[in-house]
């Protein structure tokens, strides 16, 4: 079995050695004394790297190098040459296509939003309903990892159990402001509905925001990201009315 090979380039006196690194990848490693750039002086490689893959083609990978810099000796005033070593990934078969870069999403006329205004109500009251019924299923599905942290139905369901438990069945509930964001920043390309909701509890009530998600206009509605409040029900008045105004839309 081929452990490396070892040749000199052609009009030079680099040495190259050449080691297999998989099926398809070999490792390319030369050492000059008269460059110190490694860009350039992996081109020197091109022809060899050619010889290895044949038909296949090949790209370069990853890279590394060092250089050894020389000083003049002591009792010298003769100046010896910088070494470069670099040490060349080329990997044999055509370089992989580039993701292209995502666009941003077209900004919704509000026609489009009053449009979708249905389509978030619909959204929203399927969600709440099915947590309310115990159809856990039914909830998960139309949730991103993003909101449910990459757990399983069966976690995200306890979760959601336990969280019934110890606020209560819910009495009432009602949507209230929809707000629309295109390409919101510092985050990814698409359009973003707000939900602000607040709902009466047996043991605390609650108010919060679901975002639904979708990267572009032909893209389903994503559930990303839910927020909530709890107001429980012996907290004194004042203390209620101020979290109330700070955390809770007033309707």
């Amino acid at each position: 079995m081929l452990a490396f090979v070892v040749f000199v380039l052609l009009g030079t006196s680099d040495v190259v050695k050449v080691e297999p690194d998989g099926i398809g990848r070999w490792r390319m490693t030369i050492r000059a004394s008269d460059e110190t750039d490694p860009l350039r002086l992996a081109e020197r490689l091109r022809p060899g790297a050619a010889n290895l893959c044949g038909a296949k083609g090949f790209y370069f990978d990853h890279y590394t190098f060092t250089l050894d810099q020389q000083m003049p000796e002591r009792q010298s005033s003769a100046k010896q040459s910088d070494k470069m070593t670099l040490v060349q990934d080329v990997v044999c078969g055509a370089l992989p296509a580039v993701a292209a870069e995502p666009l941003p999403a077209p900004s919704l006329t509000e026609a489009e939003t009053l449009a979708l205004n249905a389509r978030l109500e619909t959204l929203t009251t399927g969600y709440f309903s099915a947590l309310d019924e115990g159809r856990y299923a039914d909830a998960f599905v139309t949730a991103d990892d993003a909101m449910t942290g990459g757990v399983t139905l069966s976690e995200w369901s306890e979760q959601q159990k336990r969280f019934q438990a110890s606020a209560g069945a819910v009495t009432e509930r009602r949507i209230g402001r929809l707000t629309w964001y295109s390409n919101p920043p510092n985050a990814p390309f698409g359009h973003y509905g707000a939900v602000d909701y607040v709902a009466s509890r047996a043991l605390e009530d609650e108010c919060g925001y679901l975002i639904w998600y979708r990267p572009s206009a032909d893209a389903a509605l994503r559930l990303i990201r839910q927020e909530t409040t709890l107001l429980p029900h012996n907290l004194p008045a004042e203390t209620r009315d101020t979290l109330r105004k700070a955390h809770c839309i007033i309707l």
